[in-house]
């Protein structure tokens, strides 16, 4: 009797105990629930995750196998966000930003020039599907296939083929690259008309070498139809120019035509055939009252690039631009840049190129020369850049002026496109890293400038490294030649739950870099909390423990002022195809104190932890998100204001980690 008086006793007080456990637990999430609703002056919205992105499910629709990738579109930085190989048909899935993005584009890679390029146009719903047919037929590719629209073009607009030794120019064509239906948008507003790029561009520019490459014409926008030569030049040492070679590829005002190709085509949008376009802005069959000086443009229904672009409303009915496409090869390590062989000689510039060593069988010649790299050109004018070089959505463009003694310094009577050679990678400096002669500073990929280059790829190529397969462990990874493709990055910000009210998100930092091997990197970027923490990831094949935190990363690291810790590399874990962050960021979480944390599974409740794509700065110690981020209150409160839902490219620097 008195044992089970006993258990009886016990067990009260054990369901007492119990009872003020969650009493105490409901309290709590009261009490930080009413905080953090003060601080962003308003009710959560019902329908809010914490997680600022949209899910994409997109059917696509392919002619056989194919690679297909989906990545932003109008945006200087291409930014991958799925990559899968489809036969036929399948599914993408994926997360983009939640923020004020129009579209997204859609490619297939059928391994040949000939891709095949859609577009999406976005809502503001927070998941989104649709059909993307990405297969070409038969008889489109036959079509494709075709060398020009224009048969038999007069020999007037032909001139001497290229491949004539007798005209100078180096090797032959190797047909047509493809572009996305964008790219003349982006160029036009790139390198507009009788504007000075001056201090908006970057002007003066040279590449380093990393083997074979491609050329390809692409836009232009010029009243001179008088001969002028596109040419590449390089050379061994840097400012030593007396071993500099010249190389002329092709004509490319005076002429339509090369070898019976036109320069540029583009595609609209249900058309299976490729429509010629040339550079002259007087041909315009009338458009805006423009009419072609040479009569044997009138009237052929053939107008300059520019104004196709404008007749035909650029990407929303052209799907497809295509160039002319001309090899690159220029030793390994050497610095090389493109010049145009145009207008009269310019005595200062034969001057400058005699002072500066350059073989005189170079200069002394009856043109002038517009070449890339300024200190090349002449100094009698106020400026003495020719060419600007600009990426859009992954694409290397440039643009050359044909004034070589000043003109307008728009740099775009000829424009053309970089696509990788065989080696699978474009010239050192330009991918991810653009050197600026003018300030002798490179532009690294994470927005800085630097003396010496940061990113791996340029390192290795200026200190002679295959920049793909680097002897230096690690490095080449997910580079252009690289199989493995990373996506976007994400970020999750957690509160190890130590105090109320403070909501700097700062306690554990996460970034979670998915890629296109179905696996997931998970680095360690900062560790604000005063309690260690357990990481765990949730995923295919059940729970996986990487242990304290602490372990990886000292508490209350990179969360004053600057980060003085690199980010650490915890481990990476498997991510099904289907997985994205915005449905499955909850499956990265953290264990204080017998509590397991992380990004919220059921909606509406105050955050515990918050998930952003992309490099973001998390708030110094102590410093609540909503004063860190003063936007994050609207979107907070309605997940639908399409006016803060970038809220978190909004920081109030003196109230951010700085990256610096």
């Amino acid at each position: 009797m008195m044992k089970k008086q006993y258990l009886y006793v016990c067990a009260m007080a054990a369901a007492v105990l119990t009872s003020c456990m969650d009493a105490d637990d409901s309290l709590f999430e009261n009490r930080y629930t009413a905080d953090f609703e003060k601080a962003i002056g308003g009710k959560i919205d019902p329908s809010q995750t914490w997680v600022t992105g949209t899910v994409i499910s997109a059917e696509v629709k392919t002619s056989g196998k194919a690679t297909v990738r989906a990545y932003t579109l109008g945006k200087e930085e291409r930014v991958l966000y799925a990559q899968k190989v489809i036969n036929g048909s399948g599914t993408i899935k994926f997360g983009i930003p939640q923020n004020r993005d129009e579209k997204i584009a859609f490619e297939a890679d059928y391994g040949d020039a000939e891709k095949v390029y859609r577009k999406m146009d976005l809502s503001l719903d927070l998941t989104q599907k649709t059909i993307i047919d990405l297969s070409r037929g038969a008889t489109t590719r036959a079509t494709m296939a075709e060398s020009n629209s224009r048969v038999n073009p007069p020999a007037s607009l032909c001139g001497t083929s290229n491949q004539s030794t007798d005209g100078g120019y180096a090797g032959h064509n190797f047909g047509y690259t493809s572009f996305p239906g964008w790219t003349w948008d982006n160029l036009a507003l790139a390198i507009p008309e009788s504007e000075n790029p001056n201090g908006k561009q970057i002007t003066n520019y040279e590449l380093i070498s990393t083997g074979p490459f491609y050329l390809s014409l692409i836009y232009g926008f010029t009243g001179t139809t008088t001969t002028t030569i596109l040419g590449y030049y390089y050379y061994a040492q840097p400012g030593v120019y007396t071993d500099l070679v010249m190389i002329d590829l092709c004509e490319v005002l005076r002429y339509d035509y090369i070898d019976g190709y036109a320069k540029t085509q583009f595609q609209l949008i249900g058309e299976t055939f490729w429509t010629d376009a040339n550079f002259d802005y007087y041909d315009g069959e009338g458009d805006d009252g423009f009419t072609a000086k040479n009569a044997d443009r009138k009237g052929d229904g053939i107008i300059s690039t520019w104004r196709a672009n404008k007749r035909h409303g650029g990407v929303e009915n052209i799907q497809g631009v295509r160039g002319l496409t001309f090899q690159i090869n220029v030793p390994v390590g050497y610095r090389l840049g493109f010049y145009l062989k145009a207008g009269s000689k310019q005595t200062d510039q034969i001057n400058n190129l005699k002072d500066l060593g350059v073989p005189e069988k170079y200069y002394n010649i009856s043109q002038g020369i517009c070449f890339s790299g300024a200190d090349l050109n002449t100094r009698v004018s106020k400026y003495p850049f020719r060419s600007v070089i600009k990426r859009y959505d992954g694409y290397t463009f440039m643009g050359l002026d044909d004034s070589p003694g000043g003109g307008d310094f728009d740099c775009n009577d000829v424009s053309f496109g970089l696509t990788a050679g065989n080696g699978g990678s474009l010239p050192g400096v330009l991918l991810p890293g653009v050197k600026d002669l003018d300030n002798d500073v490179y532009y690294n990929s994470d927005g800085t400038t630097s003396e010496e280059p940061k990113d791996s790829y340029v390192q290795d190529v200026i200190e002679g490294r295959d920049p793909n397969n680097p002897t230096t462990p690690g490095q080449g990874e997910g580079g252009e030649g690289s199989t493995v493709k990373d996506y976007a990055a994400w970020t999750i910000g957690y509160e190890d739950m130590g105090t109320t009210g403070d909501f700097d998100f700062n306690d554990v930092v996460l970034q979670i870099v998915p890629n296109s091997d179905q696996k997931a990197k998970i680095y360690l970027c900062a560790t604000g909390g005063s309690f260690d923490a357990e990481l765990h990831y949730n995923g295919p094949t059940g729970d996986i423990n990487f242990g304290s935190i602490h372990q990886y990363m000292p508490k209350l690291t990179n969360t004053y002022e600057k980060r003085t810790h690199d980010k650490v590399l915890v481990g990476e874990v498997s991510w099904p195809d289907g997985y994205t962050m915005p449905t499955d960021a909850h499956r990265f979480y953290i264990k204080v104190k017998g509590e397991n944390i992380n990004v919220n599974t059921t909606p509406g409740k105050a955050p515990k932890a918050i998930c952003v794509q992309g490099d973001w700065q998390w708030p110094l110690e102590n410093v609540s998100l909503t004063k860190a981020y003063p936007m994050l209150s609207k979107w907070a409160t309605n997940i639908n204001d399409s006016e803060a839902r970038d809220w978190y490219n909004h920081p109030v620097k003196s109230q951010v980690v700085s990256f610096e």
